[in-house]
């Protein structure tokens, strides 16, 4: 009788456990595209581009100094107004110049990085919030992101849930 009635509670049990896999929902969206036409991006956009200007702007300025003195170094090496060792010490000036200027390159870029990440990161937060609202509040098991290259080989398209998430947003 116990025996019989294992089974049954196992049966029972299989069941339920396979009615629950099947209940799984799952859907997609792109967050790229819901990111691109998102309202906050172009004003993001428009302080990182000029932040970007002011960058570039000291960054001209460093850039005609270092030309400025590689010419003047030049017209001196040319006209032979410049002793051996005065040379060397100018060259060496020059070299430190440039070797700022390849410097202030790399920092500028990572600062634009970093600019276009601290003006994003609110977006993103945004963006991924209402992603998990929308999971929840309509019983997603997943959500899955194809704007991830490769990573979903197959797609319905009748799960998208990206106008879901564009509606949270209100874009």
């Amino acid at each position: 009788m116990i025996h019989a009635l294992l089974k049954q509670l196992i049966l029972i049990s299989f069941l339920l456990f396979s009615f629950n896999a099947l209940a799984q929902k799952y859907g997609h969206l792109n967050s790229g595209n819901i990111i691109e036409i998102y309202p906050d991006v172009a004003n993001s956009d428009g302080v990182l581009e000029k932040y970007q200007n002011e960058l570039i702007a000291a960054f001209t300025v460093k850039m005609e100094s270092f030309e400025t003195a590689y010419n003047k170094l030049n017209k001196l090496v040319q006209e032979g107004t410049l002793s051996p060792k005065m040379q060397q010490e100018e060259e060496a000036k020059l070299k430190a110049m440039q070797e700022e200027i390849v410097k202030l390159e790399r920092e500028n870029d990572q600062k634009i990085r970093d600019k276009r990440i601290e003006l994003l990161k609110p977006i993103l937060d945004k963006v991924n919030d209402a992603i998990q609202e929308v999971g929840k509040e309509n019983g997603y098991t997943m959500i899955f992101d194809t704007s991830v290259f490769n990573a979903l080989l197959y797609v319905d398209e009748s799960v998208d849930v990206s106008a879901l998430v564009r509606a949270k947003l209100g874009i």
